[in-house]
């Protein structure tokens, strides 16, 4: 019975079919052809399947996908991508920097660098250790005090007044500065002409020296003052180096008082003569350098 059923069923499959189609007024056959059941389901199939192949070519390699919901250009997702990665960057440079002005107020407050050489490896873009900090005092003077009333009163962009006077000579116990360049003054110190520092110059590829032992807080180049080196020293005293041919030393480099730093130039400021501007800082005063150290003067005044 069940064989029966069986060839039964293969033979409604195997039935023949004409489908035919003729015109409605002279009944002129245009179109005949013969199917049988299978071959209808193996044709319907096939065109079903050609469409899945043409759908997917279209999603894949066309354009046409991005009005398919759900669909989205690979380059918007490329670009999304890259914007995060420098919002991260930029996230990554902007905390350096604020840890960066962070540590640079601690050591203008006047953070004792006595045991700078224990902390030669710190990165100047990383926070000091809690055990340094806890060691930070601020230490005010009667000079300090009036600059600073002297300068809220002030623009607050102008350092010094019309009729300010220059400190007297700090104490220190700070001894024995070194002369960074051995060469002749050419533009001495002058405040009231905005001129916080000595102009020394010399002949020939000379190596610039620092001053005192400490560390090298920046390390950098700009349009007025060329290649620019600066260095905390103990006891609040602050060294400035501008114009150089090139750099030595990095940020965050501890060096000795006469170790060498730089080297001679006459970067920035359209300069002509090669000449190194030295400044000296004192609880952030300016101060005359050739009150504390030798150096050679011209016989005529500038």
């Amino acid at each position: 019975m069940a064989r029966l059923r069986r060839w039964l069923s293969l033979k409604k499959l195997n039935r023949k079919y004409d489908f035919a189609m003729s015109h409605d007024e002279t009944g002129h056959t245009m179109l005949k052809f013969r199917l049988n059941l299978l071959n209808l389901i193996l044709v319907i199939l096939g065109i079903a399947l050609l469409l899945i192949v043409i759908t997917t070519f279209i999603i894949a390699f066309t354009p046409l996908r991005e009005y398919i919901p759900g669909y989205t250009d690979t380059k918007l997702n490329r670009e999304v991508y890259q914007l995060n990665l420098r919002a991260d960057s930029l996230e990554r440079e902007m905390m350096k920097r604020d840890v960066y002005f962070e540590n640079m107020k601690k050591i203008v407050e006047g953070y004792d660098f006595a045991a700078d050489s224990a902390l030669a490896t710190l990165s100047i873009y990383e926070p000091l250790p809690k055990g340094v900090t806890d060691t930070i005092t601020l230490k005010k003077s009667v000079q300090d005090s009036l600059l600073r009333a002297e300068y809220e009163a002030q623009d607050h962009y102008n350092l010094f007044g019309d009729d300010y006077l220059p400190p007297t000579k700090p104490s220190s116990l700070v001894k024995n500065f070194f002369v960074p360049l051995n060469g002749t003054v050419i533009n001495a110190y002058g405040p009231d002409r905005g001129h916080y520092g000595v102009d020394i110059a010399s002949d020939g590829d000379q190596i610039i020296n620092a001053t005192l032992d400490g560390t090298v807080v920046f390390s950098t180049w700009s349009i007025n003052d060329g290649y620019c080196i600066g260095i905390q020293h103990e006891d609040s005293y602050f060294s400035i180096y501008k114009h150089n041919a090139t750099l030595l030393k990095k940020e965050g480099d501890y060096v000795k008082a006469g170790e060498a730093i730089a080297i001679l130039g006459g970067s920035g400021d359209a300069e002509t003569t090669e000449h190194l501007h030295f400044e000296l800082w004192h609880n952030g005063i300016a101060i005359n350098p050739a009150e504390y150290m030798t150096l050679n003067h011209p016989d005529v005044n500038n």
